[in-house]
């Protein structure tokens, strides 16, 4: 699987929009440095993540691949409060990288609407 990722910086808040999908925890990792390096270099610490067309194939060991290496890499500590417009056809695999991300102290939440997302990002 592969994705590609959009990034458009907005007034408060960073808009990453990423389309295709994930299978591995390795291809996940380097998402999330993209992210990450993207949010460093526009200096943003609010990110709304649309990723209504993003599909995580992922195990959960892969999951909490993905969250340990986002924790090692200081991302709570970084101040990124990060929303989320998770994909509606695997919603399990989204509550669970939410869990695994919140576990590990990052602020990081999934939403229905945009509204709601713009909303708690902003406050």
């Amino acid at each position: 699987m592969s994705y590609k990722q959009i990034f458009t910086i907005k007034d408060s808040y960073l808009l990453c929009i990423t389309d295709g999908g994930v299978n591995e925890a390795k291809a996940f990792i380097e998402w999330g440095v993209k992210l990450v390096a993207k949010t460093r270099h526009c200096r943003r610490t609010r990110v709304l993540l649309d990723n209504r067309t993003f599909h995580l194939a992922l195990s959960a060991l892969d999951i909490i691949t993905f969250a340990n290496f986002m924790e090692n890499q200081g991302a709570a500590k970084l101040g990124l409060r990060i929303a989320v417009l998770s994909n509606p056809h695997n919603p399990e695999s989204s509550r669970f990288v939410e869990t695994a991300m919140v576990n590990r102290s990052a602020s990081y939440r999934a939403f229905r609407t945009q509204q709601e997302a713009h909303d708690w990002l902003c406050a």
